[in-house]
């Protein structure tokens, strides 16, 4: 329990507050702090608003994660396909006698040319 922060507890305002709800910052005394899993609160209603909101922004985290995941794999297909695409080019190049400078010394190795 935390250490007395020297206000009046919201439902006692005689009674000292220990401390401060983590949903709505309201001072609280012994007999009315709640505890959860997530913090110390003044009410059940706001443990509950603080547990929910925890859940939610634990969803949205995972699901951008997933999105960030999705986004990194397809730009792997296109760099794949566009990788793809130029190594064809440069053998239809080679093919045909014409002279690509890059492709052409990368084609001369791999062929044995």
């Amino acid at each position: 329990m935390p250490e007395a922060i020297g206000s009046g507890c919201i439902n006692h305002p005689s009674v000292e507050a220990a401390g401060r709800c983590k949903q709505c910052g309201k001072p609280f005394c012994t007999t009315c702090h709640i505890s959860g899993p997530t913090g110390n609160f003044c009410s059940e209603g706001c443990k509950a608003a603080h547990e929910n909101f925890t859940q939610r922004a634990q969803q949205l985290d995972s699901m951008q994660k997933s999105a960030v995941g999705t986004k990194l794999w397809f730009l792997g297909k296109k760099i794949l396909f566009f990788g793809v695409i130029i190594v064809i080019v440069g053998f239809v190049a080679g093919y045909f006698g014409i002279e690509v400078p890059v492709l052409s010394n990368l084609l001369r190795s791999v062929t044995g040319q």
